[in-house]
């Protein structure tokens, strides 16, 4: 699933990654409404567990997700985990129907070979949920087998607090409140969607609008069961430690930030928006992106996405400057480490793996094609160029 654009986007890019640092420092507000969510162990799906009565829907979610591992750290003969499975009483698509008939799908993982270098180039999601792991085992497996992991930004370089300091400094708005730069038809629906998520729109006066919609972005995600915790980064970055310098990073965070932050103003509130206007099909929507991405499904993933961006013209350019800009210089890093004598497991949000302006796409313009990987094979053929992935 790296920055990116609607809500739900994101999840597949990294802005969202970055701001799970810094997202959610605000206290939440006490809705007049009342919001429940209900989760169930994934093996046992009769067993449910109701939040009650919650100020908002981020709430109501981690109190059910909550309430159901309590009950697994007494018992879990089944080996379940917990899932949401209905917000409002509104169902929620069960990770089990988003990973069904997957056990052929192609990956979003590529493997480029030259004389000297193997580099794996894998799509992720930057928030799941925890009924949706394990992941296929060939991400674990291009791990063990790469010396150097590459991510968009390495956050683990950053002090937490110094991330959550530097975004709000980027995001600051100015002399005007966030309010005062709103029209007061849109202000009024973020003030309605943050009484539904938990978004204390009165405690961002001072911000930009682009801050409200990737708070917004998380806990949209928060409400659905979806979790930093289990971003496919974070859990690869688990898998073991490595030197410091066997980490690099595709960006740097203030490159990130000033992408994000150096918007104009008309550009921003295009792409709020275009996010206020996605929300009532949230859950459609994100389910079937996952489904999308488990299943390899490129075509479905691109309309998705293009359906998010929607046909504004400001947010349209946006889209171009956080993913197909983004994607050139990209590959042209990718493209070098093939002339190293190292190999590389490269992380990237799977948005830039799909299109035709596309990292691969890219990368295939340059004469460097690589192997795309199914479920069912293995990473260790080298692809068909393997003596000299670059054609002259």
């Amino acid at each position: 699933m790296q920055p990116q654009t609607a809500p739900h986007r994101f999840c597949l890019d990294n802005a969202v990654r970055l701001l799970l640092v810094a997202c959610l420092v605000f206290s939440h507000p006490t809705a007049l409404a009342a919001y429940t969510a209900t989760a169930v162990k994934t093996n046992q799906p009769q067993s449910q567990f109701s939040s009650g009565e919650q100020p908002n829907r981020a709430v109501a979610a981690q109190v059910a997700l909550n309430s159901c591992r309590q009950a697994l750290l007494i018992a879990n003969p089944d080996n379940s985990v917990c899932e949401l499975a209905f917000m409002d009483q509104q169902p929620i698509t069960s990770a089990r129907q988003i990973r069904a008939n997957t056990a052929n799908a192609p990956l979003y993982m590529w493997r480029f070979d030259s004389a000297s270098a193997t580099v794996f180039v894998a799509g992720t999601v930057h928030v799941l949920k925890e009924a949706l792991h394990p992941l296929p085992r060939q991400f674990e497996e291009a791990y063990h087998q790469t010396e150097k992991l590459v991510l968009e930004v390495d956050l683990s370089r950053y002090p937490a607090a110094d991330v959550q300091a530097k975004t709000l400094a980027y995001a600051q708005l100015g002399d005007q409140s966030l309010r005062q730069v709103m029209p007061g038809d849109l202000y009024s629906q973020l003030v309605e969607a943050g009484m539904t998520y938990g978004l204390p729109v009165g405690q961002l006066q001072a911000y930009q609008p682009m801050l409200a919609f990737q708070q917004l972005t998380l806990l949209g995600m928060t409400a659905l069961g979806y979790e930093g915790d289990f971003g496919v980064e974070h859990v690869i970055g688990q898998l073991g430690q490595r030197g410091r310098g066997d980490i690099l990073q595709l960006e740097s965070l203030d490159f990130q930030l000033k992408l994000l932050f150096d918007q104009p103003m008309d550009t921003q509130l295009a792409v709020l928006e275009q996010a206020l206007g996605d929300l009532p099909e949230l859950e459609s929507s994100i389910s079937q992106l996952m489904t999308a991405y488990f299943r390899g499904d490129d075509n479905t993933l691109l309309e998705t996405l293009a359906a998010q961006t929607g046909d504004h013209p400001l947010a349209k350019a946006f889209n171009d400057q956080l993913i197909d800009q983004r994607n050139r210089s990209m590959a042209t890093t990718i493209a070098g480490y093939l002339e190293t004598p190292h190999s590389y497991l490269v992380l990237v949000g799977a948005g830039h793996l799909v299109g035709p302006n596309s990292i691969i796409a890219e990368l295939a313009r340059a004469g460097i094609h690589g192997r795309r990987i199914s479920a069912n094979q293995s990473i260790d053929h080298p692809t068909q160029h393997s003596t000299n992935n670059r054609e002259h």
